[in-house]
């Protein structure tokens, strides 16, 4: 299950538009925390995914 929603969330951040990104991150955060618990342990590759689309997008510095 990890490995299958890691993936379609890698695969759509790669592939989305601005107005999009948000909702796949949150879209993301809030299933992942639901089927396992907490963000805790998000692969490091995903925190830095979700962090360098942010400032690509001007979300966070």
């Amino acid at each position: 299950m990890k490995n299958s929603l890691l993936h379609s969330f890698r695969q759509d951040v790669k592939d989305c538009c601005e107005n999009k990104f948000p909702l796949y991150v949150d879209s993301f955060a809030n299933l992942w925390e639901y089927e396992f618990g907490s963000l805790d342990d998000v692969p490091n590759d995903v925190n830095d995914l979700i962090a360098n689309r942010a400032i690509e997008y001007g979300l966070m510095e």
